[in-house]
């Protein structure tokens, strides 16, 4: 009976913090600690993966965080789901279906304006994660719409080269914060990619860009989420704060 209780009570509590947010994407969500205003992490998925595959590593980071874990929109060809199509050329070429990016992207905008209303989120605080494809979708996001958003970790993913072209003007994009990350054994994408963004964005007056690559293939490390964990805390500790 006191089991029965103490279930009913859990449920409450979680029904309770759930908040309803007007949306079209499937997501999950790990609560925040903090007591008002929380910052927003969203997190993006590969190709062919889905809203559970980062979340887990959500409930490792810093306990302020209001984090969501989105699921891609489109079915993808084999498995999971996909921000966007890749065909290939008659070269062997991977190709990019940049349309279906956008309307991800406008989901993915639109989500988060909704959820910081519903969950009274600290909208000058959103940081998207994005591993893979979720990384050239938050690379995307952040640059053609880099008031929306404070910064980005892009873990194992490149810039594509359409975004690099419909980039939004320099002032705006140079307050965003960057943590780039990469596997040096790599075989899906390589290691290079990361390498061209960080060229890339250091033409364009940004004054964080942290790139940091490590012993691994196409996949996080505990090493690289030591770092994450370091430069998610820095980007909401206070200054004043983080000296003591």
């Amino acid at each position: 009976m006191k089991f029965v209780k103490l279930s009913f009570l859990i449920c409450l509590s979680v029904f309770a913090f759930a908040q309803k947010i007007d949306t079209e994407l499937t997501y999950l969500v790990n609560p925040s600690k903090a007591k008002s205003n929380p910052p927003v992490l969203i997190l993006l998925h590969g190709y062919g993966s889905s809203e559970g595959d980062l979340i887990e590593v959500a409930k490792t980071l810093d306990e302020r965080f209001l984090t969501f874990s989105l699921r891609a929109p489109f079915k993808g060809s084999e498995v999971g789901y996909s921000w966007y199509e890749l065909t290939r050329t008659r070269t062997n070429e991977l190709t990019s279906n940049y349309a279906e990016l956008k309307q991800s992207k406008a989901k993915i905008l639109s989500f988060i304006s909704n959820a910081c209303k519903a969950y009274k989120a600290d909208s000058t605080k959103v940081f998207l994660m994005g591993f893979s494809q979720g990384a050239i979708m938050a690379y995307d996001i952040a640059l053609t719409s880099p008031k929306k958003i404070a910064g980005i970790l892009a873990l194992s993913g490149r810039m594509l080269e359409d975004t690099k072209t419909a980039i939004a003007e320099t002032t705006s994009v140079a307050k965003l914060k960057f943590f780039i990350a990469h596997g040096n054994s790599d075989n899906v994408i390589s290691i290079k990619e990361s390498e061209k963004a960080t060229e890339f964005l250091n033409t364009k007056n940004i004054k964080e860009v942290t790139y940091k690559k490590y012993e691994m293939p196409h996949s996080i490390s505990g090493a690289e989420l030591n770092d994450i964990k370091v430069w998610l805390k820095k980007q909401i500790t206070p200054p004043e704060k983080a000296k003591k």
